[in-house]
Formats: structure tokens, C-alpha cells, sequence
């Protein structure tokens, strides 16, 4: 009879806990077919062994086509919350084949609810890139386009005054690239990220004034694939910070302009170092049919050490970077559970480097444009 009783009981404990619980999935499933411009962002120029190369020769373009699936699943019960992304993609180009990608990315997030005004935050995520050959955006180290990467984060958010959310975390995440040629490369990251809202209403819309920062640290091996013997390090301090005000016009229309500033320490060579900052703006329009975003931003980055040149001298100036970033992703409901999709994404990046003997440091110019189908599950 008491055994009975211990069952019972832990059966209507279930049963009640089940009553203050819930979960949701969602599944989203889009296509887009659109054209890719100068997906390695190569220059237009340069000189091999004593012959030019040009835009023809160095510019990968192509058609192409991008399934990916975004899927995700919430559960909830008491304080405690469990949420699950997992996001595969691919873009699959039509004439060059060889250069289509996959991915797969995903999270999972835990939090707890001390009090009303104290949360705490977990997260372990993963992502694999399975894309060969070289971009021109690297710098001193070469860096492959596929890579596997791991990562976690711990922190607490929290409520100190009325209308603000604060949110402290440590994180880590250690990111191995595939093996190019002979070198393969590795980094192992850590650090700690802080942001901080302040909401507040104007003729009943929400303001919204914030900043969010992080420091740190950086460590990268890089290795001779064949040999396996270590062949370099590097030791990089990264500190970014960043101030943003949210300004509605209406309940379906809002900007966000921001200011980002950004700094890399080389610790190691002394020599990679730089300085970046700019201003953006977002803008977000959203009706219960349609919903609009874009992004504009103007960053320059300054190099502390590395000395500009032309092709036949330095020029007496440090590298500069200036990049104009572009980009508007929008749809549109069309019933159903289906919506239109557009994505017009651009970034032009211009320098005072331009020794066409090498890629690296170079001007380039990398856009696509998309049109497509998503279905709401």
C-alpha cells in the first residue's frame, strides 16, 4: 500500500509539473536564387611571376542557389528555460560548382530565473563551414575558408534599476581552420562581454539607449600540415566596444544608429596591431505581412605597424582599410505559411595598399543579390 502511495504521488508530481511547463518548435525552410560577385574577394590585379593577372583571371562569380533550414525548439518549466537552434545551409553556385559550401550551426541555450530580476545564462554552440579555397581578406596569417568551431558561454543578466538590463558573460571558443597546402592554423579565445539597455517610452514608443563591449585574448598555432611541428604562434588582445540609440517613428518602424570602435594588440610580433572604427545605422520596418531590415555602415581600420606600398615602394603610410557595408533582407507573406524573400548584400573595401605583386591587403569588391521562398512549418 505505501509503495502504491510513493507512486501515485510521484505519477500527480509529473503530471502537475507537465501543467506548468510547455515547449514550441518552430521550422523555417527557405530558397533563394540570386547572382554572387567576387565570392573570394580577389583584386583585380596581380602579378605572378612576372605575368599580370587580371579581373578575368582572379574574379570568381556565379549564379547560384541557397537552401537552408532554421529550426528551433523551446521548453520551458518553472524558472528554467532550454531553447535549440540548429541552422544547415548551403549555397550551391551554378558555374563553378567546385566553390559550392555547407555549413551547419547550432546552440543551445539554458537560463534560470533567480528572481524577477536575476537570471542566469548558459550556451554551448558548434559550427562547421565546409568551404574550400583562399579569401583576400586575410592579413598575416593564412587563413582557409572552412573551419570547425566550438564555443560556450556563461553569465548573469540582470536588473539594477528600473528599465535596465545589464548582462555579464565569460565565454570561450576554440576554432580550428581546415588544412591549406602545408599550413594548418588553430586559436583558442577567451574573454568577457558586457551590454548594457536602457529602455525608456516617448509618446508611447520604446526608446532604447545601450553599449555593449567585450575584451579578449586570442591564441593561434600554426602548424606544417605534413610534419605536424609547430611553426608559429601568435598572441592577439582584442577590445571592442560599441554605443547605440533606438529611435521608433511608429510601432511598425524603427532606426538604431550606432558607433563601433575596435582594437587588436599584437602581443607576439608587435606588428599586426590595428585600430577600427565607424559609424552604421539599422533600420527595421515590420508589419504583421511584411518585415524589413537593413544595415549601413562605414568603418575604417588603421594599421599600427604594417607600412603601406605601392608596386614599387612603401608610400611613408600605415595600412589603412575603408569598407562601405550594405545589406536589406526583407519578405513578404503571401499565405499559407509562405513569404517572399530578398537579400541585397555589398562590401567595398579600399586601401592605400596597391603593390599589385600581392593579394593580400587588396582593394576588392564582394555582392550578391537573391530573390526566394520561405515556408513558415
Amino acid at each position: 500500500m505505501e509503495k502504491r502511495n510513493i507512486i501515485l504521488t510521484a505519477v500527480i508530481s509529473f503530471i502537475y509539473s507537465l501543467s506548468f511547463s510547455q515547449s514550441k518548435n518552430t521550422l523555417d525552410i527557405e530558397t533563394q536564387g540570386g547572382y554572387e560577385y567576387n565570392y573570394f574577394k580577389s583584386p583585380k590585379e596581380v602579378r605572378v611571376n612576372d605575368s599580370i593577372l587580371t579581373k578575368e583571371d582572379l574574379i570568381s562569380s556565379s549564379l547560384y542557389q541557397d537552401i537552408s533550414i532554421d529550426y528551433k525548439y523551446r521548453y520551458k518549466w518553472k524558472k528554467n528555460r532550454v531553447r535549440l537552434y540548429l541552422n544547415p545551409f548551403s549555397r550551391i553556385f551554378y558555374e563553378n560548382f567546385d566553390d559550392s559550401y555547407w555549413s551547419l550551426g547550432t546552440r543551445v541555450k539554458y537560463d534560470h530565473k533567480f528572481t524577477e530580476k536575476t537570471t542566469f545564462l548558459a550556451e554551448v554552440r558548434f559550427k562547421r563551414m565546409n568551404r574550400e579555397g583562399l579569401g583576400g581578406d586575410q592579413d598575416v596569417l593564412i587563413n582557409p575558408l572552412g573551419y570547425t568551431n566550438y564555443g560556450a558561454t556563461a553569465g548573469v543578466k540582470f536588473i539594477p534599476f528600473y528599465a535596465n538590463e545589464m548582462t555579464l558573460e565569460g565565454f570561450y571558443n576554440f576554432k580550428d581552420f581546415d588544412a591549406f597546402g602545408i599550413r594548418d592554423l588553430q586559436f583558442d579565445e577567451f574573454g568577457v562581454q558586457f551590454s548594457s539597455v536602457q529602455s525608456f517610452e516617448v509618446n508611447r514608443l520604446e526608446h532604447k539607449i545601450g553599449m555593449d563591449t567585450y575584451f579578449k585574448k586570442r591564441k593561434y598555432d600554426t602548424f606544417n600540415a605534413s610534419e605536424i611541428d609547430t611553426d608559429g604562434e601568435r598572441d592577439w588582445d582584442y577590445i571592442r566596444g560599441s554605443l547605440f540609440y533606438e529611435l521608433p517613428f511608429s510601432e511598425k518602424f524603427k532606426i538604431k544608429p550606432n558607433f563601433v570602435y575596435y582594437t587588436r594588440i599584437d602581443n607576439s610580433t608587435r606588428r599586426s596591431g590595428f585600430n577600427q572604427f565607424g559609424p552604421g545605422i539599422n533600420m527595421i520596418y515590420k508589419s504583421e505581412i511584411t518585415k524589413v531590415r537593413t544595415s549601413l555602415s562605414y568603418i575604417t581600420r588603421k594599421y599600427k605597424e604594417i607600412e603601406a606600398r605601392n608596386t614599387e615602394m612603401l608610400i611613408g603610410e600605415n595600412l589603412k582599410y575603408q569598407y562601405v557595408n550594405f545589406q536589406v533582407n526583407a519578405s513578404h507573406e503571401i499565405g499559407n505559411g509562405f513569404s517572399l524573400t530578398a537579400t541585397l548584400y555589398s562590401r567595398v573595401r579600399s586601401t592605400n595598399y596597391t603593390d599589385i605583386d600581392a593579394r593580400s591587403f587588396r582593394n576588392y569588391r564582394n555582392q550578391y543579390a537573391g530573390i526566394g521562398v520561405l515556408w513558415e512549418l
